[in-house]
Formats: C-alpha cells, structure tokens, sequence
C-alpha cells in the first residue's frame, strides 16, 4: 500500500485534539529543532521547556505556560559547556553532586560524540561522558537502577545500530559517566524509551520495518509492536503512568501529515487509537502528568516541522481518546525511589484523578505492618487522615471525600496522600478540581 494512500487512511481515525499553545519564536529565528524535554519547578509557575536547536548548536529555553522564549543554553563548540549538533535531550531529577541534591539537563552530542550534563536551575556545566565510546549517538533515556542513575543512549555511527548504557555518578563539584555495557539492536534506531515497572526497553526502528523493537534490560529483543500503524519513521516516545504497571506509550508518526499520536497500552503493547492537532513533521515529544498553571492535568508537548515547539492540554488528549487521567509530580515520584519499599507496599492509583468532591485511593499492603494513609496539602499540611492500623497483607481502599479533619470542605488544588507501611513511605499526587 503507497505510504500517502496509508496515510490518508490513518488519518481518517484519527481524534482530533485542540492546540493549546505554540510557543514564541526568538527574534534571530531558530535553527533546525529536534528534542524537547521539561523540568518541572519546585514552583509549577517557574517550569522551563527545554528545546534542543542542532544547526545553531544550542538549547532553547521556554516559558511553556505562556509561550514566552528566555533565552538560549551554551552555544557552538567543542570545549567544555559547549554544544555541536544537539539532539536527544532529558531531565534527571535530584541526582547527588558534591553531598547536594541537583536537578540535571542532559544534552546528546552528534559531532562531539557525548553528552553534557548541566545543573537545574543555575545551568552550571557539570561535565561530559561517551566521548571514548560515542560516534553518531541521538536519544536518550534515564533509568533508576535501585540508587544507581544509568543513562541509555542510542548509537547509530556503528554497523549494527548499539545502545550504549552509563551509569552516572559525582565526582567531586561534577558528574562523570562510566560505560557499563553496550549490546547491538537490529534496525535504525533513533528514539529511545524505558519502562522501568516492565523492564522494557522500546526503540523505534526507522528502518524498512517501521515499527517498535522491544528489548529486555540486557539487551535481548523480544518482540516487536506497531506495524501498519505508522506511514514511515516512528519517532518521539512517551510514557504515561497510571500505577501498577498501567498506563499509555504514545509515540509520533512523524510523516503523517498532520502528525498523528499512536497511543499503545503500556501492558499489552496494543494500540488503543491516535490523536491527532495541528503539529506536522515531529521529532521529539515530551509530556508531564505535574498539574501547571493553566494545565491542571498534565500536558504533551511536541516538536512542529522544526521550527517551534507546540503544547496539547491532556485533558483534551484524554477526552478526545478516553484515556484516564491521573496527575503526579516527577518530583514525587523522586521521593518514592529513594523512600518507599516496593516490598512492603504500593500506592496503586486514585481515581478519579482529577476529582470532585471525592477520590478513591487504592493501595497493596504487602507485609503485616503499621499503616497510615493521610493527605497534605501543597504546603505540606497535613489535611486529613484516613487510615492509622496495622494491617495484615493484602490490596485496600480508601475515600477521601476532599474534607478536612474537621469535616470542612476544601479548596481546590494540588494534594498529596501519603501511605506509610512500617518505614516506607509512597506518595501519590491528587488534584481537586471544583
């Protein structure tokens, strides 16, 4: 089947998504822009959309909640701090340097063949890794490894294609990257994706295939998702989390014209349907659940024929497609890692998320222990506690009805439930929405 005649088929299915925003173009113009990534602000209001610009070799800045440009990160180069072809590009959040807890952009190099780490928010350089082992490497995917950071960075300057994993550590006032493996993939890699709850590496295969190549986190292929689905060169890759395992992998078809979003079940790896805005010839994509001014439920952000950057509210996403909604702050799931237990126990979801006037909260209890679930409020009051009992093993459910300990109703806005089996502690992000 010619790939326009698939297309127009594709895109007769599509959902139609509204757009929320495009964002400001600099005075000077932009280059060629290819991958995006957000940090999300201890204060929402102060969240940066980072854009990387591979023909003027820089990183551009961005208010997302107001379009507004703020200016550029590092310029071309081959010393320290500086940029040669910018391409994959992602946030760390709260990873050690110096005894210090630091928020970390890392930027992928083409022609410098590595990646440089800059801290968040004061964009300090904090050092380079790959430059021994990396030719033409692209995307780029952090994965938590107990404590240990690794960064997964795909390879395409070698016969086969490699994926190249580092794990990251700090080395005085900087960070360093040390090789620990690298295995061979089939196909034409670019984009890259890890599902830490399935152990699943995904990576898009731009190749004759033109589907999704999924390895296990040794580096095995184990199976292959998506053909048919997109006209040719699957590209950008997220993950939408839903707890449990559950949730959406949404990856762009670039050469659908508008782009379409082809949304998979995370478990199954079956494809639930596309979206689709007015964004055209995407690259990079990126989205947070973190309710911002403006976008209480979460938001998608996608690359637009390498000139600006366009933002989709996901409520619309969700409405548009059915999806299920559940608000979370990466920087919450930051406290999960380093404090909760899995063992122990597992905040599972709440639904619904956003909710009004009540939500249920599920959760598993894995071994006989004392267990409180309370809420907090965004300035880490505690609101209201809903269990304080030592309970024996199994799966609970909880009710907040969006009052206080008082019985008084509360205002809208972002709360936390915290759940404490024994010494481990899960928090889970909710929005009240009136």
């Amino acid at each position: 089947m010619p790939n326009l005649f698939l297309a127009a088929l594709l895109a007769i299915s599509a959902a139609s998504v509204a757009l929320y925003r495009e964002m400001d173009r600099p005075a000077d113009g932009n280059g060629v822009l290819d991958s995006v990534a957000l940090w999300v602000a201890p204060n929402p209001a102060e969240t940066i959309l980072f854009t990387t610009d591979k023909s003027k070799n820089t990183v551009l800045q961005h208010n997302p909640l107001k379009g507004k440009f703020l200016g550029r990160l590092a310029g071309g180069g081959t010393g320290a701090g500086q940029l040669s072809y910018p391409n994959g590009i992602a946030v760390g959040y709260s990873i050690r340097v110096n005894n210090t807890a630091s928020d970390v952009l890392f930027v992928v190099e083409r022609d410098n063949h590595r990646v440089s780490m800059f801290s968040l928010p004061a964009q300090k350089f904090l050092g380079h890794f790959g430059a021994n082992d990396l030719e033409e490497p692209y995307g780029i995917a952090l994965y938590w490894k107990g404590s240990q950071l690794q960064a997964w960075i795909t390879e395409t300057g070698t016969a086969p294609d490699r994926v190249y994993v580092y794990s990251i550590a700090a080395s005085g006032e900087s960070l360093a990257g040390k090789l620990d493996f690298f295995f061979s993939t089939a196909g034409v890699l670019e984009s890259i994706l890890i599902d830490p709850v399935h152990q699943r590496v995904l990576l898009c295969d731009e190749g004759e295939a033109s589907d999704v190549m999924v390895y296990d986190m040794k580096g095995n292929l184990q199976q292959r998702f998506g053909k048919g689905l997109f006209v040719i060169d699957p590209e950008g890759m997220v993950l939408y989390d839903l707890g449990g395992g559950n949730g959406y992998i949404i990856i762009a078809d670039q050469n659908a014209s508008p782009t379409e979003f082809e949304v998979f079940d995370r478990r199954t790896l079956t494809s639930l349907g596309s979206f689709s805005g007015e964004t055209k010839g995407t690259d990079g994509t990126t989205l947070t659940q973190a309710a911002l001014p403006g976008l209480p439920s979460g938001s998608f952000y996608a690359v637009h024929s390498d000139k600006a950057v366009h933002v989709y509210d996901w409520a619309n996403i969700a409405a548009a497609m059915k999806l299920t909604t559940r608000v979370a702050s990466p920087r919450t799931a930051v406290e999960e890692r380093s404090t909760a237990a899995p063992s122990q126990a597992q905040i599972l979801t709440n639904y619904p998320n956003p909710f009004n006037p009540a939500t249920t909260l599920c959760y598993r209890v894995e071994t006989f222990a004392p267990v409180r679930l309370e809420v907090y409020d965004a300035q880490g009051r505690q609101v209201a506690r809903l269990v304080n009992a030592t309970q024996p093993p199994g799966e609970y459910r909880a009710v907040w009805n969006g009052r206080d300990a008082a019985g008084r109703v509360v205002a809208s806005g972002a709360y936390f439930a915290r759940l404490t089996v024994g010494n481990a502690v899960q928090h889970q992000a909710m929005l009240l929405q009136k």
